[in-house]
């Protein structure tokens, strides 16, 4: 995990199935190269409100808008991803600290290996995907 593979709207790219998968690897939100269509026509990624000082969406004036509310809420009920917490995390301790957080998070507790917020199991060694439900909490905002 690094900085580059955390996406403006908070997501961590090495967490995704496109990211990690054998074939047609997806670079990431940031990285070069071939990317799925979805996130080639991510309206959050092209957002025009974003700028070199406001990278990523939690530091946006406009936050949390409508897009991030629907991704929000998708991410956090299916995934168990909490995009609202990592922005907060990079806005109050900074990015390193967001993916220290992160590298904890999402290591199978059974092998160690890195988990993927797209499937119920370990990709390594089968065990359950605690994250992969989440919860149904409500949207903060």
């Amino acid at each position: 995990m690094n900085a580059q593979n955390i996406a403006p709207c908070g997501i961590n790219c090495s967490l995704c199935s496109a990211f990690s998968r054998k074939k047609d690897t997806c670079p990431g939100c940031n990285g070069i190269g071939t990317k799925p269509v979805y996130c080639r026509t991510c309206q959050i990624r092209f957002c025009s409100l974003k700028t070199a000082e406001n990278e990523f969406c939690g530091s946006c004036g406009n936050y949390p808008c409508k897009r991030m509310k629907t991704l929000y809420k998708r991410y956090n009920e299916k995934y168990g991803v909490n995009i609202y917490e990592n922005l907060e995390t990079i806005r109050k301790k900074g990015i390193d600290k967001l993916i220290e957080e992160e590298e904890k998070k999402w290591r199978c507790s059974k092998c160690g290996s890195l988990l993927c917020m797209h499937k119920n199991k370990c990709p390594a060694c089968g065990e359950i995907n605690s994250h992969y439900t989440g919860t149904k909490n409500r949207q903060p905002f």
